[in-house]
């Protein structure tokens, strides 16, 4: 019985107020867990909150739109043929620095679908390669 009071005691959320207030002899702003150690100095508690649900889904919904906009890049890719790479490489080459920067912050976020990206872009790679 006692461990388990034990380990509900340790598997309870932790968290704490944090308190705000300035040094009077440096003039910097202090944060601690802890009050100041002097009870004159006015200390601001600033409460402990909770992460919201809306922030994850946020997060979400942002790499959702990311990935929507790598996909109009690799569709925008696969669009040109041999003869629109001789054509017009300055272009290609700014269209192909966006793709991989998208794709770049895309495997940053979601690591799991990379490997399923390079799969999707592997035949985009070889279309675009002159004959």
């Amino acid at each position: 019985m006692r461990a388990l009071a034990l380990l509900l005691l340790f598997a309870a959320p932790v968290h704490a107020d944090l308190y705000r207030w300035v040094d009077p002899d440096s003039g910097s702003v202090k944060f601690s867990t802890l009050p100041p150690e002097n009870p004159q100095q006015h200390a601001e508690v600033l409460p402990y909150r909770a992460p919201k649900q809306a922030a994850f889904a946020a997060a979400a919904s942002s790499l959702a739109a990311l990935e929507t906009r790598w996909r109009a890049a690799v569709l925008q890719l696969a669009a040109k043929g041999p003869q629109d790479v001789a054509r017009d490489r300055g272009a290609l080459r700014q269209e192909l620095e966006t793709y991989e920067s998208l794709r770049a912050e895309l495997d940053r976020r979601d690591p799991a679908g990379a490997q399923r990206r390079a799969a999707e872009t592997g035949a985009l790679v070889e279309g675009l390669r002159p004959r």
